[in-house]
């Protein structure tokens, strides 16, 4: 009954803040235009802010002393990326845009937004945090870099690359990344300079995501159920079996799988707003994994118990 409880409360500030955002489009309080610049807004200035300032304070000691750890999430969450991108855009057909935000809502948990109310609960305070450190890291250094490059109009390579890499966010995660393998760490003073507008952007994006369902409505089809299912649970349970058969510490396979069991994060709903990339089954798709992971995620944790 606990585990449950800590979900569902866990879960609540989500389904809340998309409920807001969803009466606000409703109301007409908000329109497709304002979900935009909010968007814009996390993704330009909130997000960039909090990305710096989290990788930042990391310690380049923690990564040194858990390179296990973040091996197998780098690892799984950087395969399962590259692999779904491929299923998608020639398995499926998908465009190349498209195929890419599926491929991330798959690959990318939301370990820092939901992971920050269960993993502590469930592991000590230091390698929860590693652990949220480890997957903002792969998502902000590897997935999006790539997700922007596919996202862009321009043609030539060299222009896209030029583009992704002039991107507030990947500029700050990339900072913030060497300034933490030079050994640097953020003065602590500095903490509340990067979390006063950056805090805010996870729950920015997810209003976004609500006022998209508002003015288009949710939706559940083939695609939204499929994408969920890999999500929540085939994702986890072969990178289970695969750590079981490479004979993985009980430990760390609970840590990996039950932080790549958490539902999917809000960049795949937010770039496809910011993008006009089928908004509405990338908002959906958030939703339900959400929804269902009270189911799935707590299964896992009671498996690997």
């Amino acid at each position: 009954m606990n585990l449950l409880s800590t979900l569902i409360f866990a879960l609540i500030p989500i389904f809340v803040t998309i409920g807001l955002g969803y009466l606000a489009a409703r109301h007409g309080i908000f329109n497709d235009q304002d979900s935009k610049k909010f968007v814009k807004l996390v993704l330009t200035f909130m997000l960039p802010l909090h990305v710096f300032g989290g990788l930042w304070g990391t310690s380049r000691q923690i990564l040194v002393e858990n390179v296990p750890l973040m091996g197998w999430l780098v690892l799984s969450m950087t395969v399962c990326y590259l692999v779904m991108i491929l299923v998608y855009r020639f398995g499926f057909k998908n465009s190349r845009q498209l195929a890419t935000l599926r491929a991330m809502s798959i690959a990318n948990p939301s370990v820092p937004f939901i992971g920050s109310a269960v993993l502590p609960l469930l592991f000590s305070a230091s390698n929860s945090a590693i652990t949220i450190g480890i997957c903002s890291l792969t998502v902000n250094i590897i997935m999006l870099p790539i997700a922007f490059d596919s996202l862009s109009s321009d043609h030539s390579a060299i222009k896209r690359l030029t583009d992704t890499f002039k991107k507030p966010l990947v500029i700050a995660a990339v900072l913030g990344f060497l300034l933490t393998l030079c050994g640097s760490q953020m003065p602590t003073q500095l903490t509340s300079t990067f979390d006063l507008l950056g805090k805010g952007a996870g729950g920015v994006a997810i209003f976004a995501a609500g006022i998209v369902l508002g003015t288009r409505h949710l939706s559940f089809d083939k695609t939204i159920l499929t994408t969920v299912m890999m999500k929540n649970i085939v994702f986890p349970l072969v990178v289970l079996l695969i750590m079981m058969a490479a004979g993985v510490s009980h430990d760390l396979i609970r840590l990996v799988v039950i932080a790549l069991a958490i539902p999917t994060a809000t960049m795949p709903s937010t770039l496809a707003i910011q993008f006009n990339v089928n908004e509405k089954e990338l908002a959906s798709t958030q939703f339900w994994s959400t929804a269902c992971s009270l189911i799935t995620l707590s299964a896992f944790v009671l498996a690997l118990a």
